[in-house]
């Protein structure tokens, strides 16, 4: 799917590449439609809650946005690639646009409440839930490759930009060292 888009998709292909059987992935599997929507519940429980999750028991600002930036810095977490190979397929599909569409309010509504529980009012809390969110599907989207120490470097500008205040110097600190330098 993310090499070759949904239309590499097929089952005696998937078949031969797992070395199993058609019956066998017929006993997982309804049919290819089921293969699909399965793929599609796979992508909503990890990209959509990966990004509700990271914001939700945010205790400051800070640790919300940062929470935020290590989800999608984290392919574990949050899979780009995953995450543009069905956007490109939802160009195809009404049915999978809506669940795109449903996705990304999902993912603004839980970025704008972040910002609303420390205290941005709306429409301030959406604007900026948006400007962050698109910011970081536009990445995904323009394939931007840069070395992870650029992008943090930028971590003070991004996170003035997106909240309108100065991060925690102890915590940028912190978070540049951990994504930097690794585990100790």
């Amino acid at each position: 799917m993310i090499n070759e888009g949904v239309d590499g998709l097929r089952i005696t292909r998937l078949a031969d590449e797992l070395a199993v059987t058609r019956g066998s992935f017929y006993w997982h599997f309804k049919d290819r439609e089921d293969l699909l929507q399965a793929l599609v519940g796979h992508w909503q429980r990890k990209n959509t809650a990966a990004v509700v999750l990271s914001v939700q028991d945010a205790g400051t600002i800070d640790d919300g946005i940062l929470a935020l930036f290590d989800t999608w810095l984290d392919p574990a977490r949050f899979d780009p690639l995953l995450d543009s190979a069905v956007r490109d397929w939802a160009r195809r599909s009404d049915t999978l646009r809506e669940a795109i569409e449903d996705a990304d309010r999902a993912r603004v509504s839980a970025i704008a409440s972040l910002f609303e529980k420390f205290g941005y009012d709306n429409p301030e809390a959406f604007i900026r839930a948006r400007v962050i969110y698109f910011t970081q599907i536009g990445y995904y989207a323009l394939h931007i490759e840069e070395p992870i120490a650029e992008r943090i470097g930028y971590l003070e500008a991004y996170f003035k930009s997106f909240t309108g205040l100065e991060i925690d110097p102890a915590k940028a600190a912190a978070y540049r060292a951990r994504h930097l330098e690794g585990p100790s």
